[in-house]
């Protein structure tokens, strides 16, 4: 029984480590091009983000996946009740906005107007 229990507790922790090896690495930059209609993609420094600004995965992607908010069918619309929505523009509606503009108000740093995010 004993040696059951070891064989499976080997196995598990291999399936794991092996689960863990095989994930994709974040990518360096990020081009957030689903979303807008008139304003051009925006293109921000992932690597910096994560490293400099020493910001957890979940800090953004809420769901525990790496899929970007247009991505994910709960904000790919319009916005509905409490749920943000990737059609809306406003800072109050878009889930990219209010993200990444409150995160950047909150800590007193990085652009704060539409231009310094939507470059051509």
């Amino acid at each position: 029984m004993r040696n059951h229990l070891i064989v499976w507790t080997i196995v598990i922790s291999l399936t794991a480590g092996f689960s863990v090896m095989a994930a994709k690495a974040p990518p360096k930059t990020v081009t957030i091009k689903g979303c807008q209609k008139t304003k051009p993609p925006v293109t921000f420094n992932h690597d910096a983000h994560v490293k400099k600004g020493k910001l957890a995965c979940k800090t953004c992607h809420h769901t525990g996946k790496n899929e970007s908010c247009s991505a994910a069918k709960c904000h790919a619309g319009k916005a509905e009740g409490k749920k943000p929505g990737c059609a809306e523009m406003s800072m109050t509606k878009n889930p990219f906005h209010i993200t990444c503009a409150g995160c950047h108000k909150k800590m007193s740093k990085g652009p704060k107007g539409c231009a310094e995010c939507h470059k051509k």
